[in-house]
């Protein structure tokens, strides 16, 4: 089964609205002269913005020409960390303290203070150490005088320029130039010290970086405040200390290049001289001038000595042979000369013995014989002479084994320090390798100092200020054409936030739609308006809106209550106490009277009587139904009060004392013989009735009644007892029954005033809101004129 969409009426729900117009515009009115003197007095705050461009600062650093090798690297910029380096603690604190933000000086008025910034005509020079003053925290009022000023509204009057040690922290204005002191004589400035901490988490949480576009390096500098000269001047001296920063980063690098260097160049002048004096030493040590020109001496000394003894070997040999030659010669033999002797004493020897063997030989060859003395005494001295040679050659030899024998030593030496010489070569080369690199490093050193000291003096900017601070004509808060907007929206907001809650959680009617929508065979034959004037009872031609309606439902009786000859009993009953049925009642019974008509009021509440009260009658002299009920001897006449407010037509019946079983005398039989008798004397019987709800009062006498005129009020009787007008009508048999709501209230959700929509020109009050308000407006304006 598909549920039956929910229909809204959009123009009711609208009216329901517009019935407390006068709240919403109150409403709205007061939201937005709210917001007119909030915007008023409130701080307008500003940003302000620099742009700068980071350099790299690889790439601004002054090098060597044919510098192919760098021992420090390259670098790129890293926008994420220069971010947070701009943001950081010691560059804001080194703002602060350069610009003193953390005195601020106040101009005081009437309703708010304003910063001073460039503008102050006095400066405060604390005379204390700046660094304790960092997390101190101070505030007091000044007032100029003709001579001075008072501190916090004190009578005693201080001088400028002299140092004030009554204040907890000593302290001495000092006037700016060209600042006189008449012209500021009255005023009242507000002085703040302010710790740097705070200060400084404050610039920081209101600073702002960002890229000025995705695929731009350029970064954008934000800073709101309320002075735009004062936050103009942080954001410039930002950028000033971030580069100022940077530079001396810079400079701090190349001054330890500087010291680097000199401290490695004491270390390499000690060891290049060490490797000098090792190297010197080492060839002192092994008699090295120059290792090739020693390695050609060594050669050729050993070449030399080897010669020599291959020369004294060959002499050795030599004279063995001829020493064997001599000994297998025979005599006058001649000896072979000139086979290679060093030694000439021999040669000679050699060439005399051979003369004198080819003397000899002429000698015999002329004839002479063994037996010629000139023939022997040439040969004795032939042999003489030979054995002078073989004597001289044995001479010879020892002098050659002693000659081959130091030859070898001098050889052997020759040889030893010839093949040494690799080796000193080697360790000559390992020195001279060790002084190359300490040499190179030392020119490499001595490069980069140059580079450091030029870098040094000539240090590059580490960013470019694209664009200085520039702040924003308006201010970014408050928006006013918002906060406005917002007004007006808050200002209808909560009159109909309110209205709509109010109306959420109402359980109670408010009108007789509310009724037919959960009754829906019910009949609301009238409403009766709120009213409130104390007058509360209808009047004989009475023109007012209660008689109308009151008028109206008795016009609504006659169509709903059944024809009879005899008079007509009308009940009138509600669910709880305080809906209204006695007031019903009571104009009920006074409207028919006025047409002409018969009428009774009967007053058959017996536990809580109000009729009485209703008509201004004095309850204790006067018998009433509860007396009719308790004596069986009393008639209606005795009980019925006549001549009210001189009304022939209309008689009323009271309740009388209240007894203790009102519900048993009311079902005893004399109520329904009272109603009989009233029958045949009035047109109409109207019987004020106890509450349904609370008491069975009246459903015992219900059947009695022609028509039942049941009472709702609106505001007051609850949604939920409208389901116990169904069950009761269901559980009792009802002729006819009719539901009257009462106190409904003027313009509620109709949009004119209450008068049924007729306006026969009694001078009723009718038309729309507007039409009434302009109305009202025309009869202001009129008794202002004639009082004017």
């Amino acid at each position: 089964m598909q549920s039956q969409p929910i229909k809204i009426n959009f123009k009711e729900e609208l009216l329901k609205y517009l019935h407390h117009w006068k709240w919403i515009l109150f409403s709205t009115v007061v939201s937005l002269v709210a917001c007119f003197f909030y915007l008023r007095y409130a701080s307008d705050v500003y940003e302000t913005s620099s742009k700068i461009q980071i350099l790299d600062s690889s790439n601004a650093a002054f090098k060597m020409p044919n510098d192919g090798v760098s021992i420090f690297g390259t670098s790129k910029v890293n926008h994420e960390n220069q971010i947070e380096n701009i943001k950081s603690s010691r560059i804001i604190n080194t703002v602060v303290d350069s610009l003193n933000l953390t005195t601020e000086i106040y101009s005081v008025g009437r309703v708010k203070s304003y910063e001073l910034w460039n503008k102050t005509p006095f400066k405060v020079i604390w005379s204390i150490e700046k660094d304790s003053l960092k997390n101190k925290k101070v505030t007091f009022q000044i007032e100029i005088t003709d001579k001075g000023y008072k501190l916090n509204d004190s009578n005693k009057e201080y001088r400028f320029e002299h140092t004030n040690f009554d204040f907890e922290i000593p302290f001495k204005l000092s006037l700016k130039n060209n600042t006189s002191i008449k012209k500021l004589n009255g005023r009242i400035y507000s002085v703040f010290l302010r710790d740097q901490k705070s200060i400084s988490k404050s610039i920081s949480r209101k600073l702002a970086i960002d890229y000025v576009g995705n695929q731009s390096d350029i970064l954008k500098i934000s800073l709101t405040g309320n002075n735009t000269e004062k936050i103009s001047d942080i954001v410039n001296k930002l950028v000033t200390v971030f580069n100022n920063d940077g530079i001396k980063d810079r400079q701090f690098v190349h001054q330890k290049t500087v010291d680097f260097v000199d401290k490695r160049f004491e270390y390499l002048y000690t060891e290049l001289d060490s490797i000098e004096e090792s190297k010197a030493n080492y060839k002192k040590n092994n008699e090295i001038v120059n290792v090739d020109s020693d390695g050609s001496f060594l050669m050729q000394r050993t070449y030399i000595s080897k010669s020599d003894l291959d020369k004294v070997n060959t002499q050795s040999t030599l004279s063995k042979l001829m020493l064997l030659s001599i000994n297998k010669s025979k005599e006058l033999e001649l000896l072979p000369p000139n086979v290679g002797f060093d030694d000439q004493e021999i040669n000679s020897l050699i060439e005399k013995y051979n003369q004198q063997v080819f003397k000899c030989n002429k000698l015999v060859q002329s004839g002479g014989g063994a037996s010629n003395p000139l023939v022997a005494e040439s040969i004795s001295q032939a042999n003489q002479l030979k054995n002078n040679v073989k004597t001289s050659i044995i001479g010879y030899q020892k002098v050659l084994e002693i000659k081959k024998e130091e030859f070898g030593k001098i050889n052997a030496e020759e040889k030893e320090k010839y093949g040494s010489v690799p080796k000193k070569e080697k360790n000559i080369r390992s020195i001279e390798r060790q002084q190359t690199i300490k040499e190179n490093l030392y020119v490499l050193l001595l490069q980069k100092r140059e580079e450091a000291l030029v870098n040094l003096a000539i240090t590059n900017p580490c960013i470019k200020v694209v664009e200085y601070a520039v702040f924003s004509d308006a201010p970014i808060f408050p928006d006013r054409k918002a906060y406005v907007g917002i007004a007006f929206l808050i200002g209808l907001f909560i009159p109909f936030s309110v209205i709509f809650i109010t109306n959420l959680l109402n359980n109670k009617i408010q009108s007789k739609e509310d009724i037919e929508e959960e009754i829906s065979d019910a009949i609301v034959i009238s409403e009766i308006p709120n009213i409130k004037d104390e007058q509360k009872k209808v009047s004989h031609l009475d023109r007012s809106v209660l008689s109308e309606s009151f008028r109206i439902l008795s016009s609504n009786i006659k169509h709903i209550s059944p024809s009879k000859e005899e008079g007509t009993v009308i009940f009138v009953t509600s669910s709880v106490k305080g809906e209204g049925k006695t007031f019903v009642s009571t104009n009920l019974a006074l409207t028919l009277a006025s047409f002409g008509k018969k009428i009774v009021l009967v007053g058959a509440d017996l536990r809580n009587p109000q009729l009485h009260r209703s008509l201004d009658l004095k309850k204790l002299l006067v018998k009433g139904v509860t007396n009719y009920l308790f004596d069986a001897k009393l008639t209606s006449d005795d009980i019925i009060t006549k001549n009210l407010e001189e009304d022939s037509n209309l008689h009323v019946i009271i309740s009388g004392i209240i007894p203790e079983n009102p519900a048993e005398l009311l079902s005893n039989g004399r109520f329904e013989i009272l109603l009989e008798e009233l029958r045949s004397k009035y047109d109409y019987i109207i019987v004020d009735t106890a509450p349904t709800v609370l008491v069975t009062d009246t459903s015992l006498i219900l059947g009695f009644a022609d028509t039942v005129l049941y009472v709702a009020r609106a505001n007051f009787t609850e949604k939920r007892l409208l389901k116990f007008i169904i069950n009761f009508k269901k559980l009792n048999t009802i002729k006819s029954m009719g539901i009257i709501l009462n106190n409904v209230e003027q313009n509620k959700k109709y949009g004119y005033k209450y008068n049924y929509g007729y306006g026969y020109g009694y001078g009723y009050e009718d038309g729309t809101i507007e039409d009434n308000l302009w109305k009202r407006t025309k009869h202001i304006l009129s008794k202002l004129n004639r009082k004017k």
